[in-house]
């Protein structure tokens, strides 16, 4: 999450009933920007939630575990995750679906399912977007893009968000710097959700 602070405004009111008892899974963890923001801006306002962190990549999971950010951090790939049938309240993957083929990409959203026991969360640009690799992290590709029909088709509902830039100065100088390089400033985020309790 939070690719310059895109849907944080969202993300924030996705999670309705969330307690000290609840239990949420951020697939993906990387530097934790998504489990401070749901530290910060849900665990806080609600009671002391159990929050976890899972990753593929090792140091991500080594670095997330000094940090101290999440409850528990896991080491493994999201499309088998090491927990039983809805053992978590939330699950929440933000910007993880597109650096994966789009036949894993579509393995992914049923083993979010699995796990979950509310509501399911996703977050993914609005189509493709080049991405290399990072930290010599080759998970960091961006391998796939996603469209709103694709989540919705699926049984989610799906918000489209522009990127939370200040100001129309800065915008329009991220959206000069990237036609310089020759690619398009894509400024468009999918949100997407599904209630598992209504299963």
């Amino acid at each position: 999450m939070s690719h310059a602070g895109t849907e944080d405004k969202l993300l924030a009111h996705l999670f309705p009933d969330a307690n000290e008892d609840s239990r949420i899974l951020d697939v993906g963890c990387g530097y934790g920007s998504t489990g401070l923001f749901v530290r910060n801006k849900v665990c806080l306002s609600k009671g002391w939630c159990e929050l976890w962190g899972l990753d593929i990549f090792w140091p991500y999971v080594e670095m997330q575990r000094r940090m101290g950010i999440y409850d528990r951090v896991l080491f493994g790939s999201a499309l088998e995750i090491d927990a039983p049938d809805r053992y978590f309240d939330y699950t929440i993957a933000t910007h993880v679906i597109e650096h994966m083929v789009k036949e894993d990409g579509l393995k992914l959203l049923p083993e979010l399912e699995r796990v979950t026991r509310k509501r399911v969360i996703v977050s993914t640009p609005n189509g493709y977007t080049e991405s290399g690799p990072l930290d010599d992290n080759e998970h960091n590709n961006h391998l796939s893009g996603w469209r709103p029909h694709e989540f919705k088709s699926r049984g989610y509902t799906t918000r489209v968000v522009a990127k939370n830039v200040n100001s129309k100065l800065l915008r329009a100088f991220a959206s000069a710097v990237f036609r310089v390089r020759g690619k398009q400033w894509e400024n468009e985020v999918i949100v997407a959700w599904k209630d598992m309790s209504r299963l």
